[in-house]
């Protein structure tokens, strides 16, 4: 049963019961961890704080990717494909047509079907249940956890998956580093005028942000716009000036705060003789150019998965995973030190064959990406190389802003 009666949990409340993993956290990550478990024979408990998954809406826009490793599930999900990118700096805007479109997506959909998807697998999952903390137990650990009525119930497990979010609180109680985090914000608009439903719009506005502002169509009639701050007080303030000056008003917002990859830290480790893996947020799989986790944090519930059924080390299987976060971090140094100029010299430079290289690789492939645009265009190690060294163009006083192409 999904909901209701606690998977008969609720008659042995203060008893200790025994799964060979458990995963804390109903998340796009946890979900799939837990599914692919249960595929390889893994008898999982699913324990998630909340009675009823029913989460606020959230438009996510993610690459095709998706569809690999989620194939049926994804498309349920789908509300709109994005096969255009429009980019605007300063005084210069790109268009790039995508090989295969963008999908955009949204969450609280996507999570449904990932638990559906989990209990026909076999997983049993606890709803209301909030993790307390961990305990040592002989070869195993004892999860602590609170039922919806305040009593306590122990899990004795060899393998407990975080994947409770950018604060985990499983992370924290078995030792683990929780990363800095960042702050996504998200409004809700009626699709401007003039705006193509098959275009994502992106404007690079140092002012504003020094990640990046979006537009998303997730129809013909709707879209949202938002950006990356470093805190939500300069989100909404950001965000505010950047509806403004386009005239546009929000009929709701989205917001959350997103765990940035640092290379640093690990996101696993032995506690007594069990096993403690993170996935998604709490691992803070993210790129952090995008600051975009659906697909990483899946990839990263892969390699999880398969360190427990093959009975390998977690790190080993996540060595292409942090390969690929490791060039976006390294990208992200350099283009945080971007200023107005930077961003439309950046433009400049992309030549017919560096985009057709962004064209035909998605940001998921951040390795072969750099490397090919490298290859079309070595003036890029220039410009990166300048800005790491501190040394910037006379026009970083923004003095282009007021030639700004709008967009929308």
């Amino acid at each position: 049963m999904l909901f209701g009666e606690v998977c008969g949990l609720d008659r042995r409340l203060g008893l200790e019961i025994s799964s060979q993993a458990i995963v804390v956290g109903a998340s796009t990550a946890g979900l799939y961890a837990a599914r692919l478990l249960a595929e390889g024979g893994v008898p999982v408990l699913l324990l998630d704080q909340a009675e009823r998954p029913e989460l606020p809406a959230r438009t996510l826009i993610v690459t095709s990717r998706l569809r690999g490793i989620l194939d049926v599930v994804a498309e349920e999900s789908i509300v709109n494909r994005t096969p255009g990118v429009q980019m605007f700096a300063p005084s210069t805007s790109v268009a790039i047509r995508l090989r295969e479109p963008d999908l955009i997506v949204e969450r609280a959909t996507l999570i449904r079907l990932l638990m559906r998807e989990a209990v026909a697998a076999g997983v049993e999952f606890v709803p209301g249940h909030r993790f307390v903390g961990l305990e040592p137990d002989g070869d195993a650990i004892c999860v602590l956890a609170e039922s919806p009525t305040g009593r306590q119930v122990r899990l004795r497990t060899r393998v407990l998956v975080g994947a409770d979010g950018a604060f985990s609180p499983v992370a924290r109680a078995a030792g683990l580093d929780t990363r800095p985090t960042v702050f996504n914000l998200q409004a809700a608009v009626n699709m401007p005028r003039a705006a193509d439903a098959g275009v994502t719009q992106v404007w690079f506005e140092p002012e504003l942000t020094r990640y990046f502002l979006w537009l998303i169509p997730e129809s013909r009639e709707r879209a949202v716009v938002g950006l990356i701050a470093d805190d939500r007080q300069q989100a909404h303030s950001s965000l505010a000036r950047f509806l403004a000056a386009h005239g546009l008003e929000p009929s709701g917002y989205q917001e959350a705060p997103v765990p940035m990859y640092t290379g640093k830290g690990l996101s696993w480790r032995n506690y007594s003789r069990a096993r403690v893996l993170l996935v998604g947020d709490a691992a803070a799989h993210v790129k952090v150019t995008t600051v975009g986790g659906l697909v990483t944090g899946l990839r990263g519930a892969q390699a999880a998965a398969q360190a427990v059924l093959r009975g390998t080390g977690y790190g080993r299987q996540l060595n292409g995973l942090r390969r690929e976060l490791d060039s976006h971090l390294w990208i992200r140094a350099v283009l945080n030190r971007f200023g107005p100029s930077e961003y439309d010299e950046l433009l400049r430079l992309l030549s017919p064959r560096t985009i057709k290289v962004l064209a035909s690789r998605t940001r998921d492939e951040a390795v072969r990406v750099l490397a090919l645009s490298l290859l079309t265009q070595p003036a890029f190690a220039g410009l990166a190389a300048r800005c790491l060294l501190g040394i910037h163009s006379a026009s970083r006083k923004r003095a282009l802003a007021s030639s700004a192409p709008r967009g929308l």
